[in-house]
């Protein structure tokens, strides 16, 4: 009887073991890094917007707005902001505009 009890328990504990899910999240992989510096004060035709840095290249890329799903603020944040990012190029600022899709906080 002892010996039914302690297999029983044997097997009970090796099948909890054997299911837990320890597996984390994956993470999202993202495109390209950057840096936005902040909003573009100057007045010309291919100015204005939220300056970035796309992959530690000086560039005059910019950008209207966040996607829905982003929780940064610009309008608070404290600039330079390391950001990971998906993006595709935009017409917008002479062509130097581009669209971000999904970004998130470094």
């Amino acid at each position: 009887m002892k010996n039914r009890i302690l297999i029983g328990l044997l097997i009970l504990g090796l099948g909890l073991i054997t299911n837990c899910d320890n597996e984390e999240e994956p993470q999202t992989q993202y495109e390209s890094t950057a840096v936005i510096s902040g909003y573009d004060l100057t007045l010309c035709a291919c100015c204005g917007g939220w300056v970035i840095e796309l992959n530690g290249q000086a560039t005059d890329n910019r950008f209207t707005d966040l996607p829905q799903s982003s929780n940064i603020d610009l309008i608070n944040a404290t600039f330079p902001l390391n950001v990971q990012l998906d993006w595709t190029p935009s017409s917008e600022y002479c062509g130097k505009g581009i669209t971000i899709d999904l970004i998130d906080l470094i």
